[in-house]
């Protein structure tokens, strides 16, 4: 996969470098043709940090998430420590997948075919009758590891093991993070969803609610599609907040009525408001006065991603006597449903002959800046394929 060529030229990505007020959005042909997303395996999501999965999941002895992009089967498991760790899911004697389920907990790894057995730290423990063999080293048969880094409580993988470091990538909103308390949260929900949507698709509509009046009447409601500010700051990200209606106090349903105190050391303001970051290229944060949700985007052809979404509360919430998430789950779970169904009439529109590159309007400009980060890597792409010529 290393060869393929991005199916672009200089000219179909520059204008979307423009001012918002001059730019063109990414070319119909970047979201429908599987070119290019093989192309985005290769050189965005294998090249650069992914999010596999919050510390949550991975914070007990044996607790492990397997994430699947493009081809690659990857292994995130907490060791003896509970700290988390990453292999390339397949066994080093035929290759067989140590898990073959989204995640779980395991006594041991071992190999479902023929009993190679491996620690949490990917080290051979035990492979029968090799003991005879001649030049077979143990300690040269553990698990392929894969660079794995922790940002305050998201679970980094880098495929390629030469990406810059993960706190410049998280970069500035790494703080915000923090003030959230994400690495303390724990998971009170799991709803996986196939949308029939690219990825970007995806990405661009949670970056922008002026589709919110007509698609979410109910989350117009309790926060105004006109609301809120872009927020700006150094590292792969982009995003900004929304504010609250004044009866509103979080997004949920019964009119976003709360029935669960504010996540610790929020400000008033913060209180009032809800922030959305996207973290490039998979990574959806919506930050809540009581609660976190993270959405994770995984490929799985040019028009069909796969949507993991999350929501994380403070333990002492969890544990209170009564604790019940459903009214944020079902709220957000059909809000998702209705985004993902316009971006389902999206992908169909893109695929028709003779589409072309629409503009964007002046109420886009996280859209524009997601967009950017794309055409960014589109162009450096193709310059660099264009000098060697």
């Amino acid at each position: 996969m290393g060869n393929v060529t991005l199916p672009l030229t200089a000219d179909d990505v520059e204008r979307t470098l423009l001012p918002l007020e001059r730019a063109t959005q990414l070319p119909p042909q970047a979201f429908t043709d599987p070119a290019v997303l093989e192309w985005e395996l290769e050189h965005l999501f294998r090249s650069t940090w992914v999010c596999a999965c919050h510390t949550d999941q991975v914070r007990e002895r044996g607790q492990f998430v397997m994430v699947e992009l493009g081809g690659d089967s990857v292994l995130v498991v907490a060791d003896d420590d509970g700290l988390p760790r990453a292999f390339a899911n397949r066994c080093r004697h035929r290759g067989a997948r140590l898990v073959d389920t989204p995640e779980g907990t395991v006594p041991r790894l071992q190999c479902p075919y023929h009993a190679w057995t491996y620690g949490f730290d990917g080290s051979l423990k035990s492979a029968p009758f090799t003991d005879e063999l001649e030049d077979f080293d143990p300690a040269c048969m553990g698990l392929q590891p894969i660079r794995l880094a922790v940002v305050e409580g998201l679970v980094l993988l880098d495929l390629s093991g030469e990406a810059p470091s993960p706190t410049e990538h998280v970069g500035e909103l790494a703080a915000d993070l923090a003030h959230y308390r994400l690495p303390e949260l724990r998971r009170g929900a799991r709803i996986v969803y196939e949308v029939e949507a690219n990825w970007k698709a995806i990405a661009e509509n949670y970056n922008e609610c002026l589709h919110c009046p007509g698609v979410h009447p109910e989350l117009n409601r309790l926060s105004h599609y006109l609301s809120g500010e872009s927020k700006y700051g150094a590292g792969a990200w982009c995003g900004g907040s929304m504010t609250l209606s004044e009866d509103a106090e979080t997004m949920a349903r019964e009119g976003g009525k709360n029935h669960r105190p504010p996540i610790s050391g929020l400000t008033e303001d913060e209180i009032r408001s809800v922030f959305y970051y996207l973290v490039f290229p998979n990574t959806l944060v919506s930050l809540h006065p009581d609660y976190v949700m993270l959405h994770t985007l995984w490929p799985r052809g040019a028009g069909r991603t796969e949507v993991v979404c999350e929501w994380f509360f403070e333990p002492a919430t969890m544990e209170a006597e009564g604790f019940d998430p459903q009214d944020a789950v079902e709220f957000w779970d059909q809000v998702n449903r209705e985004d993902w169904e316009v971006c389902r009439i999206t992908q169909l529109g893109l695929q028709g002959h003779g589409a072309i590159a629409g503009r964007y309007t002046a109420q886009e400009d996280d859209v524009h800046d997601f967009d950017k980060m794309v055409a960014d890597r589109y162009l450096e792409a193709l310059r660099t394929v264009g000098a060697g010529r």
